[in-house]
């Protein structure tokens, strides 16, 4: 059974330490990108998930490639494109403790340059499920047409919306991440994202819209440290939240995206995946980089046999 997703595999920059990026004088390379992080995750869980994106041909290119293979995941589809490798930085515990904040450098990057032609058919129509965000969606109109193209394709489609106010608006934001969603299989959102798209801000209204007007199958509505809600065949199930030491929240959301799909995929109930993704999103939280702590299903289960569960 194999996942394929799409998207910009990208190198994070992360300051060793807190406080504005003005006065930190060091940071660590992490590989990265949301569907590269949702990959990890799935592969994590015992399935194949294939890559579909662009790199520079440069160093940082290379790196992407090596830590995906080493990763598990499948980056024959990856190529390689003459523009760089977009990077970006990571400030954390400022302005806001426990939170981070991204600067981005990837205008024009090699990931932008993803295109429908990228989009190997026999590929995307032979896996299970194919997977993107709205990240993707919003990085170049060449990637949006690629990611529609390749929803085209597929027998089963899976979003993240993943918004993100610095890549687009959220007028464009709605627009294009409504032309993705109808018959979704899995549909991954939080509250502010909700209120763009549909409206709603509240789990229960707006998954009632996202039926009535999209027919998605599975709704994981995430709300933070609040922990996570399923929607799927008629009742609501709760994911738990575990209180941790926040190192740096990134990638937290694409572990629980990952780790959620590749278990429901592999016949686990709803209820146990979303408890072990929750495990999975959780542990990402307390290091940086995004997919260094993603556990296996044995340090999934250890985390969750140390937690007081109700």
């Amino acid at each position: 059974m194999r996942v394929v997703a799409l998207g910009e595999p990208l190198v994070q920059l992360n300051a060793t330490s807190p406080g504005p990026l003005r006065y930190v004088h060091m940071f660590e390379t992490h590989v990265a990108g949301s569907e590269l992080n949702f990959c990890v995750s799935v592969v994590t869980t015992g399935l194949q998930c294939s890559l579909l994106a662009r790199v520079g041909e440069d160093e940082f290119g290379k790196a992407v490639i090596e830590y995906g293979r080493a990763r598990g995941v499948d980056v024959s589809a990856v190529k390689v494109d003459p523009s760089p490798t977009g990077v970006y930085f990571i400030q954390r515990h400022f302005p806001v403790p426990d939170r981070s904040e991204v600067f981005y450098y990837r205008k024009d990057s090699a990931g932008s340059k993803l295109s429908p032609e990228d989009v190997d058919e026999s590929l995307v129509k032979g896996a299970r499920l194919v997977h993107s965000t709205g990240i993707t969606l919003a990085i170049s109109d060449s990637a949006r047409q690629a990611v529609e193209r390749a929803f085209q394709l597929a027998p089963r489609r899976s979003v993240d919306t993943n918004i993100r106010p610095k890549l687009w608006s959220p007028e464009r934001a709605r627009e294009a991440l409504r032309r993705v969603l109808h018959g979704l299989e899995f549909l991954f959102v939080d509250p502010v994202d909700a209120r763009i798209i549909v409206g709603e801000e509240d789990p229960d209204a707006a998954v009632r819209r996202f039926r009535e007007e999209f027919s998605v199958e599975t709704v994981v509505f995430k709300m933070g440290e609040r922990g996570s809600r399923v929607y799927v065949d008629g009742k609501a199930v709760a994911g738990p939240s575990f209180k941790v030491r926040v190192e740096d929240p990134i990638g937290a959301g694409d572990a629980l995206a990952g780790y959620f799909v590749g278990l429901v995929l592999q016949g686990r109930s709803v209820e146990e995946a979303i408890r072990y993704a929750s495990a999975a999103a959780t542990l990402v939280v307390t290091v940086r980089g995004d997919t260094e702590a993603v556990p296996d299903l044995k340090e999934a289960s250890r985390f969750l046999n140390s937690q007081e569960l109700p």
